[in-house]
């Protein structure tokens, strides 16, 4: 393991060992997000805002460049499951952001 993936995944097990240890501080930030105008970008990553600003900005035009983006947004809050993949996914189709076409081209609606 090269020492920019060890450091990585060091500061990954550092944010969720403090998660862990510190909910109430977590809780906190949550609340505080939720105040956050619609209007102006948010930074709270646990939000389908945050990733909507993101791909609004990165706009890829293939599901699988969706997906590795998503990827790359959390990837150092400990990664993101495929799972919890799909289901972003499928938030920001119900949200009408965009859409998944059949030959897995994403056509954005906003």
């Amino acid at each position: 393991m090269n020492k920019i993936s060890l450091a990585q995944l060091l500061i990954q097990l550092a944010r969720r060992e403090e998660e862990i240890e510190n909910p109430a501080k977590r809780n906190q930030l949550n609340q505080k997000s939720q105040n956050v105008s619609n209007n102006e970008p948010t930074k709270d990553i646990g939000s389908i805002q945050y990733v909507m600003d993101r791909i609004t900005k990165l706009q890829p035009a293939k599901k699988k460049s969706l997906i590795n983006s998503i990827k790359a947004m959390y990837q150092f809050q400990g990664g993101v499951s495929e799972t919890d993949l799909e289901k972003i996914i499928k938030d920001l189709e119900k949200r009408k952001f965009l859409k998944v076409q059949q030959n897995n081209r994403i056509t954005y609606l906003n």
